[in-house]
């Protein structure tokens, strides 16, 4: 058996791909590993790219969108190794990175997952772990409450805001971005949820594999780039809503219908109501970086939000409201 299959889910993200794969085979040399990459109908030339720069990858071509989870059940199903590593397309792995990871949950049976330190693309620790999310901290962190000043430390509970990025910690969950899981400990637990489109799928991996008694680790001796939101910008309309859809799964799923019911009458108002102000906010950003303190990149990624709420406010809200 060989010790990593190595998942990758890509959808018109052919330029961050190359160079995916590039650093994956030329950083990783002390493990035997395969590479599945499953492509959900892209158009940019993604399948064309990895069949000439890569034929040593498996690659499976989807006739359309199935989304992060199901594409990702595809490439698990396929993989041989004796752990499994979800990885987006959009990451640069560091020298022994991957390597470091099979030694370290060699060394620690008890693991059942482990995600690494992941960097920004100007080289500072991207937040990479997170507390299982509660009712209160949705709330907290996705709503007009966490804008109010008495809210905001609250809201921090979430994303471990704090959380020391040096050292070995267990936590409650590891981003999906570069995550690494023990094939019997994901036999035990079953793949991840296809309900979910995109977006909270590795938070219910992660409390599955909890219940079941195992640990999941925090790993800062390998280290992995992650640019962050490739794919999700090229499409921003709708992306909102499929946001929201997963989040109410997750709750449903683990909090019970009923609590979720009542926590959505409070929910989705004060949603609402950051998204409105979220865009007004961001219209301001948008014209301050096009005219005072010109930023083409940090207007281009306002100008993605506000496309984002937009299309949300106009298009979605009533599903939003009454179908979720």
């Amino acid at each position: 058996m060989i010790d990593l299959s190595i998942c990758i889910v890509n959808w018109n993200t052919e330029s961050v791909l190359r160079e995916c794969l590039r650093s994956i085979y030329e950083q990783t040399h002390e493990i035997s590993f395969e590479v599945i990459v499953v492509d959900n109908a892209s158009e940019d030339g993604s399948l064309e790219m990895v069949r000439t720069f890569f034929p040593e990858v498996t690659l499976v071509a989807n006739l359309e969108n199935r989304g992060f989870a199901a594409a990702n059940n595809q490439a698990l199903l396929m993989g041989k190794g004796r752990y499994v590593f979800l990885l987006n397309p959009d990451t640069v792995v560091h020298d022994g990175a991957l390597e470091r990871m099979v030694r370290f949950m060699d060394r620690n049976p008890h693991a059942g997952a482990t995600g690494c330190k992941l960097l920004n693309e100007d080289g500072t620790v991207q937040n990479s772990v997170r507390r299982f999310l509660t009712f209160r901290m949705a709330l907290y962190n996705n709503t007009i409450l966490g804008r109010v000043s008495c809210f905001k430390k609250l809201s921090g509970d979430y994303k471990m805001r704090g959380f020391s990025f040096s050292r070995v910690e267990e936590v409650d969950a590891a981003g999906g971005a570069a995550l690494m899981i023990r094939r019997t400990v994901l036999d035990e637990v079953g793949l991840l949820d296809e309900g979910y489109f995109i977006f909270m799928e590795e938070m219910d991996l992660c409390r599955r594999i909890r219940a079941r008694g195992h640990q999941i680790y925090y790993f800062p001796d390998a280290v992995i780039t992650h640019l962050g939101g490739k794919s999700r910008r090229q499409n921003p309309k709708g992306m909102i809503l499929i946001i929201q859809k997963s989040l109410i799964r997750y709750f449903t799923k683990f909090e019970g219908a009923r609590r979720t019911s009542h926590f959505k009458i409070f929910y989705k108002t004060l949603f609402l109501a950051e998204i409105v102000y979220g865009l007004f906010i961001n219209v301001l950003y948008l014209a301050k970086y096009r005219t005072v303190r010109k930023n083409a990149e940090k207007a281009r990624r306002k100008w993605v939000k506000i496309e984002e709420s937009i299309y949300f406010l106009g298009k979605e809200s009533g599903s939003f409201f009454f179908r979720i």
